[in-house]
């Protein structure tokens, strides 16, 4: 194992000592950063001589993450509560899900909001940020430690968010419910090392590096068909959520279907289609709800374009991307906007 691994364990395990009677959070993506930091964290966890009494790892629902990497993370997270209940460790396991009223296809079709660009991107903050800041305004703020798998390395966007501190490990944030602490024990971890960390240390044993290294393989397209033995996993692409409209290119989703996840081509045509309509004037307002000059939200007429979408990709793929609440909310917001009541189908009509 390298020494950034046992490093990162050092870090880890002065950092639970020193902070013993705090809520120790730790964030789970089911990516590699997360999969590496929450083995970090357990090896910290038995090494410490002083532990904090329970902690908490948490997993947000978008509702529209990547489905195959969604379903190996809540399959996952079922193993994990049952191997920490097995093992005596105080770490629950929740699933934290936005507000109906900040869900993607919520306002996407609900309030017209045009699909997320990198100058309006809405999505994040209702989707990732504010559920995690609601989950920590119950716990004490001012004492809760959220432990997250960023990296200096990763991107130039992220070096720019890290403060530039005296310690890297840890961060302030503040999201509206008070300053609370963030310990980031892979920060200076590069890609390598993380995959280190992965198939180095044991435990969860539930979270076999194979499987997860496997995944990245068919989303990158990056690995060599040969490759030294003792070199690490090459793989080291980025899944997204299936409706992204930031990005040009869903590059992991393309690799995926070429490496036969064929499920997911009906999710990839949905987002291509939604990123051709995106900017069609015909489709949207012609000023914003402001009333200032500017394309607006979407038309009535393309909402419900939208939802038949969303109808037949549910029909397509036989899953539930919108629930009962969120068409009934979806129900309110086009009344808001003048749209007669029993015009929206409340019920799935193909399922």
């Amino acid at each position: 194992m390298r020494d950034a691994v046992l490093h990162a364990i050092d870090v880890c395990v002065e950092a639970l000592e020193r902070r013993a009677d705090a809520h120790w959070v730790i964030a789970f993506s089911g990516g590699k950063d997360s999969s590496a930091v929450l083995k970090v964290f357990l090896s910290a966890y038995r090494r410490a001589k002083v532990r904090p009494n329970a902690a908490t790892l948490i997993y947000c629902d978008t509702g529209v993450e990547n489905p195959i990497l969604d379903s190996y993370v809540k399959e996952l997270l079922t193993k994990l509560r049952a191997e920490f209940e097995a093992a005596a460790l105080p770490i629950s396991v929740r699933i934290l899900k936005a507000p109906v009223q900040d869900r993607f296809f919520v306002r996407l079709i609900g309030r017209g909001y045009p699909p997320p660009t990198n100058s309006f991107r809405w999505c994040t903050t209702g989707l990732r940020i504010r559920p995690v800041s609601q989950f920590i305004r119950g716990h004490r703020p001012e004492n809760t430690v959220l432990v997250l798998g960023l990296r200096r390395s990763e991107s130039r966007q992220r070096d720019r968010s890290l403060q530039r501190s005296a310690d890297l490990y840890w961060q302030k944030q503040r999201e509206g419910v008070g300053e609370y602490d963030l310990f980031l024990p892979i920060v200076e971890m590069d890609v390598p090392e993380v995959w280190d960390a992965v198939f180095g240390l044991s435990e969860p044993d539930c979270l076999r590096p194979q499987p997860l290294e496997d995944l990245y393989r068919d989303a990158s397209g990056e690995c060599p068909v040969i490759k030294a033995p003792e070199a690490p996993p090459c793989a080291s692409g980025r899944f997204g959520c299936w409706t992204c409209t930031v990005v040009r290119k869903d590059r992991s989703g393309a690799e995926l279907i070429k490496s036969g996840y064929l499920e997911l081509i009906p999710y990839f045509e949905f987002r291509r289609w939604l990123t051709e309509i995106r900017n069609d004037p015909a489709r949207r307002w012609p000023t914003r709800r402001s009333g200032q000059e500017g394309m607006g939200p979407f038309t009535i007429e393309a909402r419900r374009e939208i939802l038949q979408r969303v109808d037949d990709l549910e029909f397509s793929t036989s899953t539930e991307i919108l629930d009962a609440e969120e068409r009934g909310l979806i129900a309110s917001l086009w009344r808001i906007d003048d749209i007669p009541r029993l015009s929206f189908p409340l019920n799935r009509p193909h399922l």
